[in-house]
């Protein structure tokens, strides 16, 4: 049983490698996808905000194989109508990597440790697709974690067809879900990093840990920043000297 809490604060965060055509305004992404997401078998429960972890062109640059990391991972954002896509999704985005994150004030900085959980795969370039329900703002419990191979897309999610709730899924998709309550009714599930075992468990309880593919808390796009798209041109160099589609 999927165990969701009711604070307006907790969050689903999706972390893909592909974003296909999702429409010109954000109605699939809000009534379809985050309607799923927010749904749970025990209580009815406030449809938690939504983020999409997805890597931008300095974090393709940075990664262990510069450019030829990015070929794989896909958006497109050069019509007029990917444009009015990217309008409502760049809110939505938080990067990989976090390598522009804010420094704290160097008298605070020297004077308590990082607050950054480092999950140690920023240099990897995600092809990994993952979708986690966390509980509270600052993401220190998991209602439910899911694997998958779907990324973002009508035709890995679905797509109503008509009033009678008619639902069209055009991709076979495989992921593994996980829930706290999988392993007792009243255990906890706490994000992990550079490991898979909790340092202790929460007010006695059992605790499970879900290790992160990314670092915590996550860094929002900049009001001009773009995701990584494949099928543009880049002349700035990678971290080998490369140019990418020039």
């Amino acid at each position: 049983m999927l165990r969701a809490t009711t604070q307006p604060s907790s969050a689903v965060v999706a972390q893909v490698s592909s974003i296909a055509t999702l429409g010109v305004n954000d109605q699939w992404l809000q009534k379809t996808l985050s309607t799923a997401l927010s749904a749970s078998s025990n209580s009815p429960s406030k449809t938690p905000k939504l983020g999409i972890v997805f890597p931008t062109p300095d974090e393709i640059r940075k990664s262990l194989d510069g450019y030829n990391s990015g070929g794989s991972i896909h958006i497109k954002i050069q019509t007029a109508a990917q444009a009015k896509q990217l309008q409502y999704l760049r809110p939505l985005f938080y990067h990989w990597a976090g390598d522009n994150r804010p420094a704290p004030p160097s008298s605070i900085a020297s004077a308590a440790p990082s607050t950054v959980r480092e999950a140690g795969r920023k240099r990897a370039a995600p092809h990994i697709k993952t979708y986690i329900r966390f509980a509270d703002e600052a993401k220190t419990r998991i209602d439910w974690a899911l694997v998958t191979s779907a990324n973002l897309s009508k035709q890995a999610w679905g797509e109503g067809l008509n009033t009678a709730g008619d639902v069209r899924i055009c991709s076979y998709e495989l992921g593994v879900l996980v829930s706290p309550s999988m392993y007792a009714e009243d255990a906890v599930m706490v994000p992990t990093f550079q490991g898979d075992t909790p340092k202790e468990a929460v007010d006695g309880k059992i605790t499970i840990g879900c290790r992160m593919p990314y670092d915590l808390p996550l860094v929002r796009y900049g009001a001009a920043e773009d995701p990584w798209c494949a099928t543009k041109a880049y002349e700035e160099p990678d971290w080998m000297g490369r140019s990418y589609g020039v």
